[in-house]
């Protein structure tokens, strides 16, 4: 009767498992969450390249707005030949130049007002470049957990097929002693294929997400993750929703790129305008051909003064003022999803905390449920484990899909408020974040649920909510 366990061993070992024992050589270093964000920061800047050249097309444009405020210098020559209109001169050819400095002095503002505006571009695809840095930083995040699950799902999946071999294995062998028919054995013979596919496609799943995070952190990972992201110490903080969202309102890069870039209309809008614009100038002149008319050199002040031009600034400044209607209007839309976005990510911060307490409790549950079933299999009660690994292993696996359910969420907070998500997987954070200090509490408080985890869970609980 003890005959097969040891043979699901050997089975999942040398049949499925495909384990290299001539690997010896060293395994790159294991990186924890906070070292896989940093990683991507360093390395995965062709992720978000495109918003930041955006800032340097924003910055180019800036530059180009101050250039208006230093002076302008410019050299003209001329070389010409023509017939004079006195019969009595015998010139025919003239080469004439002049070199001219200009400053401007005074505008009305029309040139502040592009300088402004610009630096409002340049602040908005600043902000721009944190929602795509933290787009990526999240997905190298729920990657790192997915591949952790996904390492300890591939094992499950593993152990179930070879659970499942063995049964194929031991019919065929029911079926030689006449005490199993045919129809057993194709039964058998099909959970095996059926549990393969299932292991293969985990395994693609398993290999596509080791390559898209290697590729992000740009580096290789060790063949086989060990060290499984433990779950959180304690139960999230309580916060008001409304304080949290009007927070999340406040600091949300993705409504502040909005503002900016309506602030950047308000003030090119501003800078439209007929006034005139005052530069002082000095010019110097060389001349092959003497003329009363011309001057060796000039300084002065010129107005320039644009009185009419056909409604062309009216039309511009409508434009203006019409963009800026348009991102004042996305702006208040932003401000009521950021509102909903806030409340939710509390919510689902709670939901997925609770995720954790019942993977923690389904993983107590197969680990006793395991310890039993050796027990038996030892006292030769029974003839094999069954699905007691199995379900252990499975129970591992969900534990780590909770803990990282429970830290995107917590990450997702911090992008909300425009932090580093890598700042989300400390546990006192959002308390830090809104400036809530946690104390001895006075007032009891009754545990929500079961209790479990906490250190009274053993006791009776009539206030279960």
């Amino acid at each position: 009767m003890r005959l097969y366990a040891p043979i699901i061993l050997v089975v999942m070992t040398f049949v499925l498992g495909h384990v290299d024992f001539t690997a010896a050589q060293e395994q790159p270093k294991e990186p924890s969450a906070q070292q896989v964000l940093e990683l991507i920061e360093s390395n995965g800047n062709y992720a978000f390249a495109a918003a930041a050249a955006d800032i340097e097309i924003a910055r180019a444009k800036r530059d180009q707005a101050r250039s208006a405020l230093f002076p302008r210098l410019s050299l003209n020559t001329t070389a010409q030949g023509y017939k004079p209109g006195q019969y009595w001169r015998n010139d025919n050819s003239e080469i004439y130049g002049d070199l001219e400095v200009v400053q401007p002095i005074y505008d009305f503002g029309k040139t502040g007002s592009q300088i402004n505006a610009a630096g409002s571009d340049v602040e908005a695809a600043q902000q721009a470049l944190v929602t795509a840095r933290n787009t990526v930083l999240l997905e190298g995040l729920a990657l790192f957990f997915n591949l952790h699950a996904s390492e300890l799902q591939v094992r499950a999946f593993n152990e179930n097929l070879a659970s499942a071999y063995v049964t194929w294995d031991r019919d065929k062998e029911q079926l030689g002693l006449g005490r199993a028919s045919p129809l057993d054995v194709a039964r058998s013979l099909a959970l095996v294929e059926k549990n393969r596919l299932e292991y293969y496609r985990e395994r693609s799943r398993n290999n596509a997400i080791r390559i898209r995070l290697e590729e992000l952190i740009g580096q290789t990972l060790p063949t086989e993750l060990i060290a499984s992201p433990t779950p959180p110490r304690k139960a999230p903080l309580e916060v008001s929703r409304e304080e949290f969202s009007l927070l999340v309102i406040k600091r949300n890069p993705e409504i502040a790129k909005l503002m900016k870039q309506a602030e950047a209309a308000r003030m090119r809008r501003g800078g439209v305008s007929n006034l005139p614009s005052l530069e002082a100038f000095g010019n110097v002149g060389r001349f092959s051909r003497t003329s009363r008319s011309r001057n060796d050199y000039a300084v002065g002040a010129r107005l320039s003064w644009p009185i009419f031009n056909g409604g062309l600034q009216d039309a511009e400044r409508n434009q203006l003022a019409a963009e800026e209607s348009r991102l004042n209007a996305h702006i208040d839309v932003k401000r009521r999803t950021l509102r909903l976005r806030a409340y939710s990510a509390l919510m689902d911060r709670d939901d997925a905390y609770q995720r954790v307490i019942a993977a923690k409790a389904e993983l107590d549950y197969a680990q006793k449920n395991l310890l039993r079933r050796q027990q038996l299999y030892g006292q030769e009660r029974v003839a094999d484990l069954g699905r007691a690994m199995i379900d252990n292993t499975g129970a591992e696996a969900e534990l780590i899909r909770a803990t990282g359910a429970y830290n995107i969420e917590m990450a997702r907070i911090a992008v909300l408020l425009g932090l580093n998500p890598g700042q989300g997987l400390s546990d006192e954070f959002l308390g830090d974040t809104l400036g809530i200090k946690e104390g001895p509490r006075e007032n009891y408080t009754p545990k929500a649920g079961s209790g479990f985890g906490q250190d009274d869970q053993d006791k009776v609980n009539r206030n279960i909510q």
